[in-house]
């Protein structure tokens, strides 16, 4: 941490707002005890018996014990690459990464309250496009391999019933594995080009023989720089999918494209009209490696005067143009009617959370260097790849493995073992010599793979090379060395001069208080747990100790971080009383992922998984349920009268699953279930008690259990989940577990499962050995790779800091306040407000709750110019108007406010936010014209997102992209402590103005 005073959310004990007086204060407004009252309606057979992990560690302490474990990491002068690059970051990221209304603000669903986050998004898009030529970057996604993945689709989507792709062998072997895992049981087919054996190149005759013999190819997928290191022939590889009509997806390293670097993917092919999709990764463009985790998936589409309708079948968000209602121009997201919030099954993807900030610290990232450091970053890695490369290909033994001209990375052939080689390296000279890479692309040779950055010096160099002197005897004449050719090289140059870091420090300043975050007060939307997210944990994970390994070193060099994850892995068990743990996957929607494609590889081994071909879902699931399924490989259609896929569970009186209604699904279903989605507590706030027996249910079929966790700040260390019946469960790291929420992303997740499902684990397991060291091993039934390494890892080190400072202790508490917290505020607003699910008034709530109008209100508003159906998106608006974020609106019901107030405040605030509430209440059965105008107060006024979307605009000139930063015109502070009659007359004002 910085020496700045911390926040006084950083000194609550647990980080809870609520004290132990505030506590007996609350518990006796509700008439209960203790805070184990809050959960006397659940089975006391399925409450946690306690957790085993030790107490809370103060923060002197929980320094003391990250530093520990950080120092057990061995930082040596590195060659490891391999698709996870260690280049230059920008003095600017830092600082940006400091700026707390954009790391923690929510998803901009809000626009007119989510500017700043909205700006910075636009910026990285921007600059992107103007680095590949594409004109449509979407605001990101997870990483490359996802990205690749998410590409594929597309295709197949714009090209109807053509569900194969074709896709280069020399891509990153750890991408491919992505690939693999994720395409399994689906209609995606895929189908590697090899390469030729001696050019290390795709083999063009092969390519052609492919085409030739399926017929219902949409696209193939192809590297400009193969995982060997060497430029491809990626004009011809155009020209072959143009002269075929196949969909072309390039694959491109952004440092190769400076203007003195490799040509732009938007101008490939002898025509020059370049490539229809692209895919990158951006991590290197402004992280360190950081043990694989957070990346930054850079995909962009075509969208021209030729080309308009690609992009409605891409995945993602794409940030538009637009203006508000009073003519001022101002961003949006755009499209959303493909995305799972609203399409669900029928969304381009089940992506939820994106790597939003990631991509706000590259833009700024780009903006510090300039044109001129692309070219500067380009040149120097670039000489000092040559110069390494001709240096030693002078010794006996060692050579090019293949000869095409490359930019930053090569491979060698040598004549001893690669592995013991880098051992020795590592364990004698304290050097990372490369990655093995002998049986690359089926090859059999002893292949050593180097990466050369802009950060390495001469001394770096002769390190190496010094290294090869002892092992190998010299020869006079080294590998020949092709040049990059002319028609590989850029044809569109950029240019736009290089930002001082303070000047951009100060313009991101401004962006950030354009936003809210839960630093300032309650943000109060449902199902996101916009809790406090500490300091402390952004100290730990920015240690240069975590964010300079690579995940590709040896185990040895990397114990401290084995140790973390190993740790978490361990907790998590605990936490969730299941016995199995992965932490690879990236976002709480990939857990979700990950559970079904466990779900069916359990089902495969049983010889069942044609025939379980239905999965059940609540209709109140979150959209990310039933995308998954789809994404899983359960599609939802009738054939001959027989249903498949998603089959819709509703909700009886009470608000809780109608168990009646699932027996008979499960009579009429039987063996053909793979198992069920439930998220627990569900999207009304109402815990599930039948729960155990709908998961016995469930396993008296044959099925198994999911359960969504994306609620689970209500019952953590509450109740034994393995006790429910759960087979496979997600936490999001980035809501019950406080990490930030970055303004969309990068989110994380662990997934737990039963013992059912342990041997199909994804990823590499961490085991402690006898005597302390850690190694990792994979599943026996592993279902493969959902990340090409260990997922987001930077997270994980937060994560682990704030299960550290909350201990066993604190993890029950977290949950017992956040319930208290939500309870308190529902038994106060629902003697104002009617709540939803109807008829279940009574039912416990649990971390949040629905909120609805009466029907005189919604007359009331209809005449005032508001028709039912807008009324709750505009009833959130008029919460920015008191400098609050909104709740969820319209979902789970149509009709409903759905808030979380987590456990992050104090009595005063819940009591505040409560006042304003029923101030809302008070304005629209008093006032009900000011919701035609609102919000009143943002910077921007009502953001026309019709016109945003009906003519997207998704570039401008690169010298207008740092607009002037809007302020607000009642600051947000200034707003969430006045008085509601102070407010009420500011909001007529402002409402008669926006008339005038």
């Amino acid at each position: 941490m910085n020496d700045k005073t911390p926040h006084k959310r950083e000194l609550f004990p647990h980080y809870i707002g609520i004290n132990k007086q505030e506590e007996q204060e609350l518990l006796q407004e509700l008439e209960l005890k203790s805070l184990d009252d809050l959960f006397s309606h659940i089975d006391p057979q399925v409450l946690h018996k306690g957790l085993k992990m030790n107490t809370s560690l103060s923060h002197p302490q929980l320094k003391e014990h990250i530093l520990e474990m950080a120092k057990k990491n061995k930082i040596y002068t590195s060659f490891i690459g391999d698709g996870l690059q260690d280049f230059k970051v920008p003095d600017i990221v830092a600082k940006v990464c400091s700026i707390r209304g954009l790391t923690t603000a929510y998803t901009p669903y809000q626009p007119e309250r989510s500017q700043g986050t909205l700006q910075s998004l636009w910026i990285y898009q921007n600059l992107i496009s103007k680095l590949t030529g594409f004109e449509a970057i979407n605001a990101s996604l997870y990483e490359r391999a996802t990205c690749l993945f998410e590409a594929l689709n597309c295709a197949t989507r714009i090209k109807k019933n053509k569900n194969t792709v074709l896709v280069a062998e020399n891509i990153y072997p750890q991408d491919l594995e992505v690939l693999k895992t994720q395409a399994k049981w689906t209609k995606l087919k895929l189908i590697f080009v090899p390469i030729n054996k001696e050019s290390g190149l795709i083999d063009q005759q092969e390519l052609k023989n492919l085409i030739k013999k399926n017929h219902d190819i949409a696209a193939f997928a192809f590297t400009q720089i193969s995982s060997f290191g060497h430029i491809e022939e990626f004009d011809t590889l155009t020209d072959i999918c143009q002269k075929n009509e196949l969909l072309s997806i390039s694959l491109v390293n952004l440092h190769a494209l400076s203007n003195n670097g490799l040509k732009e993917p938007a101008k490939w092919g002898s025509n020059a009209s370049g490539t229809d999709i692209l895919v990158a990764e951006g991590q290197s463009l402004t992280l360190e490696p950081n043990f694989g985790g957070p990346g930054l998936g850079i995909f962009g589409i075509r969208f021209n005067q030729d080309n308009k309708n690609m992009i409605r079948a891409a995945a993602g968000r794409f940030i538009g143009k637009t203006k508000d209602i009073n003519g001022t121009e101002c961003k949006a997201i755009i499209l959303s009617t493909r995305e799972q919030h609203i399409r669900r099954e029928k969304a381009t993807s089940n992506i939820c959370s994106n790597q939003s900030f990631v991509a706000t610290a590259c833009g700024a990232a780009i903006l510090n260097k300039g044109s001129d450091g692309f070219n500067e970053s380009f040149q120097l890695a670039h000489k000092n790849a040559l110069k390494l490369l001709q240096e030693l290909t002078c010794f006996e033994g060692v050579e090019l493995a293949f000869n095409a001209p490359i930019f930053n990375e090569f491979t060698l052939r040598l004549k001893t073992n690669v592995a013991e080689l880098i051992n020795l390296a590592a364990n004698e000279e304290q050097i990372h010599i490369g990655v093995d890479i002998s049986h690359r692309c089926h090859l059999n040779d002893n292949l050593l793979h180097i990466s050369v950055n802009d950060q390495h010096s001469s001394l770096d160099l002769q390190k190496i090379v010094t290294f090869f002197k002892s092992q190998f005897k010299p020869k006079s004449i080294s590998s020949t060395i092709s040049s990059i050719r002319n028609n590989q090289k850029r044809i569109q140059e950029f240019h736009f001069e290089a930002k001082a870091t303070q000047e951009l420090y100060d313009y991101y300043g401004q962006l950030g208080k354009q936003n809210l975050s839960p630093d300032d007060g309650i943000y109060p939307l449902g199902s996101c747990t916009m809790k406090y997210n500490p300091e402390i944990n952004e100290w730990a994970a920015n240690l240069k100790e975590f964010t300079k390994t690579h995940p590709q070193a040896p185990e040895t060099s990397v114990q401290g971080n084995l140790e973390i994850l190993y740790n978490i892995q361990e907790i998590f068990k605990d936490i969730t009383g299941l016995p199995g743990v992965t932490t690879q996957p990236v976002a709480g929607a990939q857990g979700e992922l990950v559970g079904l494609k466990m779900f069916q590889a359990y089902h495969a081994d049983k010889g069942e998984q044609q025939s379980r071909d239905i999965i059940l879902i609540p209709r109140s699931a979150h959209g990310t349920n039933p995308a998954t399924a789809t994404m899983a490989g359960f599609e939802t259609k009738k054939l001959n009268g027989i249903a498949y896929g998603i089959q819709i569970i509703n909700a009886n009186d009470n608000g809780e699953i109608d168990f009646n209604q699932l027996q008979s699904l499960v009579e009429t279903y039987k063996e053909r279930i793979a198992g069920v989605m439930i998220t627990n507590p569900n999207t009304a706030g109402i815990f599930e008690t039948k729960f155990k027996e709908i998961s016995q249910l469930i396993h008296s079929v044959g099925g198994l259990v999911y359960m969504d966790g994306a609620n689970m700040n209500a019952i953590a260390g509450k109740v034994d989940l393995n006790a429910l019946g759960v087979d496979a469960v997600h936490n999001n790291l980035h809501k019950t577990w406080s990490i930030p929420h970055g303004g969309g992303g990068p989110g994380d997740a662990i997934v737990a499962v039963s013992q059912l499902l342990i041997d199909y684990l994804p990823g590499r397991q961490v085991k402690k050995n006898e005597h302390g060291s850690y190694s990792t091993y994979k599943a026996k039934k592993s279902i493969g790779e959902f990340h090409r390494h260990y997922g987001n890892f930077a997270h994980k080190v937060r994560a682990y800091t704030y299960l550290k400072a909350l201990g066993s202790d604190g993890i029950a508490r977290m949950s017992g306040i956040a319930v208290l917290s939500a309870r308190y505020l529902y038994q106060k607003l629902k003697k104002t407000y009617p709540v939803l699910p109807a008829h279940s008034e009574n039912s416990p709530r649990m971390h949040e709750f629905i909120l609805t109008l009466h029907e005189d209100s919604f007359n009331r508003l209809a005449k005032a110019g508001t028709p039912k159906a807008q009324v709750m998106a505009k009833l959130g608006k008029l919460f920015l108007d008191f400098g609050f974020h909104a709740p969820t609106v319209a979902f789970p019901e149509v009709y409903g406010l759905m808030l979380e107030p987590t456990e992050s405040f104090t009595k005063s605030e819940l009591d505040r936010f409560c006042q304003v509430v029923e101030t809302i209440h008070h304005i629209i059965n008093e006032y009900p014209q000011v919701l035609q105008t609102v919000p009143h107060f943002t910077p921007v006024a009502k953001v026309d997102e019709v016109l945003a979307n009906k003519h997207p605009i998704l570039t401008e000139d690169i010298k207008n992209l740092l607009s002037p930063v809007l302020k607000d015109k009642e600051a947000a502070e200034v707003l969430r402590n006045s008085r509601p009659e102070k407010i009420i007359e500011k909001i007529l004002q402002a409402h008669e103005s926006a008339l005038a």
